[in-house]
């Protein structure tokens, strides 16, 4: 447990209500709102998503066409806003919710071509890197910085392949 926040009592009263009153405030100085503080979003329970890919240029079984699901964890820092949070959590499960039964690309990949033609470009993600959990995990912090709140001041993403592949297989 840590001490007293500077300038709030360290009282508290319950008033006539039964109510237990912590708002006194003994400075004119809020000192919740721009605390720095970290948030931990799927951590505990990481946030799912499913999503195909493939790597271009792999000698492997990975260079075909194939799904993973995939679990991500992310950590906010920040400080706090008036709304009493670093960050909206429905902000950030919503930028990772986009790639969610997507099929993700490098730029290059002959397979756009396919996706366009056949009518489905509107389930690609196209990457400028080849789509790993860990080029993954980049993309997916720099579009948070950019969604969320400039009381953020950074963000980062850990996105695994789960051991269960979408269609299956070894």
């Amino acid at each position: 447990m840590t001490g007293p926040v500077a300038g709030l009592e360290e009282t508290s009263d319950v008033n006539t209500d039964g109510v237990l009153d912590e708002t006194r405030s003994t400075d004119a100085e809020d000192p919740i709102v721009g605390a720095s503080r970290t948030l931990r979003v799927g951590h505990d329970s990481p946030i799912r998503i499913s999503a195909g890919h493939r790597l271009l240029h792999h000698d492997g079984k990975c260079a075909r066409p194939h799904g993973h699901n995939y679990e991500i964890a992310v950590t906010v820092e920040g400080t706090l806003t008036r709304e009493g949070w670093i960050a909206d959590k429905g902000d950030i499960t919503a930028v990772l919710s986009r790639w969610d039964h997507m099929f993700l690309l490098e730029t290059g990949d002959p397979l756009i071509e396919a996706f366009e033609e056949s009518g489905d470009a509107d389930s690609l993600v196209v990457l400028e890197h080849p789509p790993t959990a860990e080029v993954m995990s980049v993309v997916l912090e720099r579009k948070l910085l950019t969604a969320l709140p400039e009381t953020v001041t950074d963000v980062s993403v850990e996105v695994s392949e789960t051991s269960e592949l979408c269609g299956g297989g070894l």
